[in-house]
């Protein structure tokens, strides 16, 4: 089993970041989001959406117990994690604007 795990290759990852967000609409950002990323991009979207970048992967799900979104990043190389993060934030930011929620702060993880 060793050898086998030895063989894969290493990732680098985020603990969940919770981002505070307006209860009545932290569905809507999630769905808005994923409209944003969907194009050429394999997603799943089951509890939330998870974007595959081949190399990587970002998740953006709302939570069922509070006004928060929960994400995660995980990629081969920091460099790319930090890339895929970008990416995934910045559609986030975006979806907030469109559907009128106040501007998105990721940075400053929710005390929850």
């Amino acid at each position: 089993v060793s050898s086998l795990i030895a063989d894969l290759p290493s990732s680098v990852s985020t603990p969940e970041i919770r981002v505070d967000c307006e209860e009545d609409k932290k569905f809507k950002l999630v769905d808005e989001t994923k409209r944003r990323l969907s194009q050429g991009r394999k997603i799943t979207d089951i509890d939330g959406v998870r974007v595959d970048f081949g190399d990587g992967w970002g998740l953006v799900r709302a939570s069922n117990t509070q006004p928060v979104l929960v994400l995660r990043f995980e990629a081969l190389s920091e460099g790319r994690l930090e890339e895929i993060r970008h990416t995934v934030e910045t559609a986030l930011r975006e979806a907030a604007q469109t559907i009128g929620h106040p501007p998105i702060d990721t940075h400053s993880s929710a005390g929850h």
